[in-house]
Formats: C-alpha cells, sequence, structure tokens
C-alpha cells in the first residue's frame, strides 16, 4: 500500500511541474525594487516592464519598498508565495553584501531564492574631483602614498558594491584614506562635485552627465572594456590594474521553492525582453549592458560573487554592521 502510494505521489509530482507552467502566470505579476523610484535598480525595472509583461501575456507591476539596504524588500519576497507572481529586482547590496555584513541577515539568498535570471550590468568607474592634482591612476596612487590618509573617499552607503570595490582597490596598491559614508549615490556625487570628498567608486549611470560637463574627473572604467558613453577613459586593466574590477548587477528572483518550471518560464521571457533593440538601447543609455541569462548561469555567476566579495571582506576587515 505504501509503495502505491509513493508511486502515485512521484507521478503526480511529475506532472505538476509543466502543469504550474502551462497555467502560470494567471494574475499580474509584481516586481519589488528595493529602492525609491528613479535609481538604476528601479529604472531598469521599468525598462522591462512592458517586455516581460507581453512576453507571459499578464501585466507587469513594480512595487518599491525601500529600507534597510533593500533587505525589506528581500525578506518580502523571500516569504511571499512560492508560484512566480512576487519577484524580487535584487542587485549586489540585497543579495551579497549586505547579508554578508549584518549580524542576524534577515535571509541567505541560495537559501531564500530561487535565481531566475541577471536583468543588466551596470558600469563602475573610478572618479576624483577636478581638484585632486591627479589625471591618471597611477597618478592617484602616487598621490596617495605620498600622502598617507589624506585622501577622502565618498561610498554611497557601507555594504554596497562602491564600499566592498573601494576595498578591493585598498589590497591591490595599498593605498589609504577615509572612506565618508552616504545615504545614496546622489548626495555622495554632489559632494564629490563640490570637492568635499577627493574620491568616489560610482556607477556610470549616476556619474555620465557630471563627467561629460567636466564636473567628475574620470579615471578608470572598473572593468575589462571601454565604455561607449565614455570612451576616451581607460580600464583599470589598462591602467595595470586588472584584479580591481566589479560588476554591480540587478537581477530576478523568486522566492525559494517556486516550481522549476515556473522559474524556466520567467528566465526565458526576461532574455526574449532583453533582445530587444529598444530596451538595450534604453539600458544602454543608462549606462548598463542588457544581460539576460539561465538560472543556473546566474547561480553560479553568484556563487562566484559571493566568494570573491567575502574574500575581500575577511582581508580588507570590514566589520560586520553593529560590532
Amino acid at each position: 500500500m505504501m509503495r502505491r502510494w509513493l508511486l502515485g505521489t512521484i507521478v503526480l509530482s511529475a506532472l505538476g511541474a509543466p502543469c504550474a507552467a502551462q497555467q502560470f502566470p494567471s494574475k499580474p505579476i509584481t516586481l519589488v525594487v528595493p529602492y525609491a523610484a528613479g535609481g538604476n535598480v528601479d529604472i531598469s525595472a521599468r525598462v522591462l516592464q512592458t517586455g516581460i509583461g507581453d512576453a507571459l501575456g499578464q501585466p507587469i507591476i513594480i512595487e518599491n519598498r525601500p529600507g534597510a539596504g533593500g533587505t525589506i524588500a528581500g525578506d518580502y519576497v523571500a516569504r511571499s508565495a512560492p508560484d512566480g507572481h512576487t519577484l524580487f529586482v535584487g542587485s549586489n547590496a540585497p543579495i551579497l553584501l549586505g547579508p554578508m555584513t549584518m549580524p542576524k541577515p534577515p535571509y541567505q539568498w541560495d537559501k531564500a531564492f530561487a535565481p531566475v535570471s541577471t536583468l543588466a550590468v551596470a558600469t563602475n568607474m573610478l572618479l576624483v574631483t577636478p581638484k585632486l592634482p591627479v589625471k591618471t591612476v597611477a597618478e592617484l596612487v602616487d598621490y596617495a602614498k605620498k600622502n598617507p590618509g589624506k585622501l577622502t573617499v565618498a561610498t554611497s552607503s557601507g555594504a554596497s558594491i562602491n564600499h566592498f570595490m573601494g576595498a578591493l582597490l585598498k589590497l591591490r596598491t595599498g593605498m589609504t584614506w577615509t572612506e565618508v559614508h552616504y545615504r545614496g549615490n546622489a548626495p555622495a556625487i554632489n559632494d564629490l562635485i563640490a570637492g568635499h570628498v577627493d574620491m568616489g567608486l560610482m556607477q556610470l549611470t549616476d556619474s555620465r552627465q557630471h563627467i561629460e560637463s567636466g564636473r567628475l574627473r574620470a579615471l578608470a572604467v572598473l572593468g575589462p572594456r571601454r565604455a561607449p558613453a565614455v570612451a576616451e577613459v581607460p580600464t583599470i586593466v589598462e591602467a595595470g590594474l586588472p584584479d580591481v574590477q566589479g560588476i554591480t548587477f540587478n537581477g530576478l528572483f523568486a522566492p525559494k521553492g517556486t516550481p522549476p518550471a515556473v522559474v524556466e518560464k520567467l528566465s526565458a521571457a526576461i532574455r526574449v525582453a532583453l533582445e530587444k533593440k529598444t530596451v538595450a538601447d534604453k539600458l544602454g543609455e543608462l549606462g548598463s549592458d542588457a544581460r539576460g541569462s539561465t538560472p543556473e548561469e546566474f547561480t553560479k555567476f553568484l556563487e562566484q560573487e559571493s566568494a570573491k566579495w567575502t574574500d575581500v571582506m575577511q582581508k580588507s576587515h570590514i566589520k560586520v554592521q553593529g560590532e
């Protein structure tokens, strides 16, 4: 009797996955954004809103739930029904770096979420105020070593990719400075423009207009390729520091336990949306590259990023929040 029951359960499970995908989505899908409207993550989600909706045949609703470095939104989605109708638009901080630096994080990504697909990858920049007497990365490193501890560096917040990128730059060059943490990219960039701080590691999305106007000086793109929007700016690889690279990613996550067939259907819809030229062009205007992936590719990427930044945190002695 028990054997017959187990066999029936297995058969029903096998039939359930395709059935779940066929019936999904049965209502509008909510993309929960962990930041206020108008930022890089929010804008990227809205660029994709129509394309994903068209591919799935249901409206896409954007819901902003800012707070606690994005983990309020992440925790909300992690506790939502695992049916694919409530999804998290996550990035470096709320997925990896925030929980990594919390004494009691509300979740760990690998236990709370089913990665669906990357959405976009933003270009990171090494910037200085024009008041600083340096025009290259080599000159910046030399200046820092001749003036130990004199530099001030703006980061958008603690436990952000900008913060960790700065830590990586320190490890690879031996530079020293005083960190100034802000509540977001906008105030950090404003103080950098005004010369209240000397240097920052920021996304091109937020800094492009100021680079073009000359109010900020870009020393390097923190990646392997030059950015077409600021093609004159060399890469950190060209500057001789190939190990100082960092990816700012946006990606979509479903609650853990969402049927794999539903996750795959979502991922396929996102990849279709990202292939549209209008979508790629709009993301390009933001300084981001459209980049879709399979759930397996995205999971592997997250595992690699987690290992990389855990190593940086330990070697840089970045403190857990509250210590």
